[in-house]
């Protein structure tokens, strides 16, 4: 199978979403299928991926971008795989012309209000707008839709197009252990996350630092007032945060994603944190441990009563901070490998059908 991977994203920065890509791509080659990434991008960088890159600048939904369709047309796909992105007139050519499966990662509608709410922008506004409008184009239009979780499944029946969930994995061969047991005067708590996005919940990491002055919290990527207690780092390449996160004993994932109105998740920081041996405190559903008990190394916390849930979290964290997480724990629920097999058999079902 012949599969055209569209992304419009800043891959300079070889970030979750560009890791996630990249993975994707190196365990469908590995199953026998060729992979081309065409990328809109304004930044390339150092990046992991090998792709076409086209410019991305403030007319390039307006204006057709004869190389991108000459190139996919060159390349002539039995599929084109999409995350999902504001339509353009490119897209909309290609559209009519390939069979194409988007995948969702987020409820794109109440994202996009919630952003425009929170910082009150004309981009933020017009983005709002234009998605608003637009979108049902791409889903009347598409083959196939793949979600990363059921949640967001649902939301997409009244399309009546064949869609699947898969969750975010990682390639566990990749990621070593780090978390060493050991006692320090002071425990550590980890948190990394995407500027400007107020779904990450940085203000209930700072509510819990308040609470708990007993513990040191670490934030990476976004930026912020230091205390005595909870030291922001803002953007650090990996081999930095590691650092930080080697001297850490807990890690914090997303605490806010009622804001954007939803309850389940599957965020790849998450997966790192398991991947490197971390326990870890969430605010959400994880989709890989959805129907089931969740396992002792997570904490699922209300993060709209932190006042009430102080005791628990203490009580984890006394608990777990000596925890190795083991990848053995963990396989059959974040694997790569596993979910993107997966993965493939829907896009061939597709491509093939």
């Amino acid at each position: 199978m012949k599969i055209a991977y569209i992304l419009n994203h800043d891959i300079s920065k070889n970030d979750g979403v560009t890791k996630k890509v990249f993975e994707q791509v190196t365990e469908w080659e590995k199953l026998g299928h060729k992979v081309e990434i065409f990328a809109i991008t304004s930044k390339r960088g150092n990046n992991l991926l090998s792709l076409h890159v086209y410019d991305k600048n403030a007319l390039f939904r307006i204006a057709f971008n004869k190389n991108l369709w000459r190139d996919i047309n060159n390349y002539n796909p039995d599929i084109i795989y999409m995350r999902y992105d504001l339509l353009s007139r490119t897209i909309l050519k290609l559209l009519g012309k390939y069979k194409f499966v988007v995948e969702i990662n987020t409820d794109d509608i109440n994202e996009s209000l919630l952003l425009f709410k929170t910082y009150k922008s004309l981009k933020t506004f017009l983005r709002y707008i234009i998605n608003y409008i637009s979108r049902d184009i791409i889903f009347r239009n598409v083959y196939g839709i793949i979600t990363v979780t059921e949640e967001l499944s649902k939301m997409y029946i009244k399309y009546a197009k064949p869609t699947i969930c898969v969750p975010n994995g990682i390639n566990l061969e990749k990621y070593n252990i780090i978390k060493t047991v050991r006692e320090d005067d002071k425990i550590g708590l980890f948190f990394i996350g995407s500027p400007n996005q107020p779904w990450q919940g940085v203000d209930i990491v700072e509510k819990i630092a308040k609470r708990l002055p007993d513990y040191y919290f670490h934030i990476v990527g976004p930026e912020g007032k230091n205390t005595k207690n909870l030291f922001y780092y803002g953007f650090l390449q990996r081999e930095d945060y590691l650092r930080i996160l080697n001297k850490s004993h807990i890690c914090i994932g997303t605490l806010a994603l009622y804001r954007k109105r939803m309850k389940e998740a599957c965020p790849l920081k998450v997966r790192e944190y398991l991947a490197y041996g971390y326990p870890v405190i969430i605010g959400y559903d994880d989709i890989a441990f959805l129907n089931q008990a969740i396992p002792d190394y997570i904490l699922k916390i209300d993060p709209m009563n932190i006042e009430l849930e102080i005791e628990r979290i203490k009580n984890f964290i006394l608990k777990n901070k000596n925890r190795v997480v083991t990848h053995e724990e963990i396989y059959s629920k974040i694997s790569t490998k596993v979910l993107e097999e997966k993965r493939i058999s829907f896009l061939e079902r597709i491509a093939f059908k």
